[in-house]
């Protein structure tokens, strides 16, 4: 009779997890369409992202850039943002300008090709390449 128990109990705490999942999934999903994608709010702004690429255009380090730009929301008004917050924001802003460019790049790291066999429907000159990129260990562009 124990066993039996015991499984009727761990069956309901699998449904609870279940519909508590569910509900989280759902929330998200209506909080997403409301404009709310949680997470910290962004400590530089758009107009403090201008200054700071002004500024770093013009060759100004970016500790120094960072002491001249303020926090306008969140629990740190008033305070100086971060070197670490500033370089990531122009890192974003370097990714966002370089995928408006509509350049073609490369991956940044090595991806595993994953090749078919004959008969796939698979272009010959691209199963050669690919090929010559999984024996060489090497990526050609």
């Amino acid at each position: 009779m124990g066993p039996i128990f015991f499984a009727v109990l761990a069956v309901d705490a699998q449904l609870d997890r279940n519909y508590i999942r569910e509900k989280t999934l759902e929330g998200q999903v209506t909080a997403a369409s409301k404009g709310n994608h949680g997470g910290r709010p962004k400590v530089i702004d758009d107009d403090s992202l201008t200054f700071a690429v002004a500024l770093k255009d013009k060759g100004v380090p970016v500790p120094e850039i960072a002491k001249k730009l303020t926090i306008k929301t969140g629990k740190n008004v008033g305070k100086h943002s971060s070197v670490a917050s500033l370089y990531r924001a122009l890192a974003e802003a370097e990714e966002a300008d370089a995928s408006d460019e509509a350049q073609v790049i490369g991956p940044r790291r090595q991806v595993r090709a994953r090749i078919t066999g004959p008969g796939s429907g698979t272009d010959p000159e691209l199963m050669e390449r690919l090929t010559r990129q999984v024996l060489d260990g090497k990526a050609d562009v």
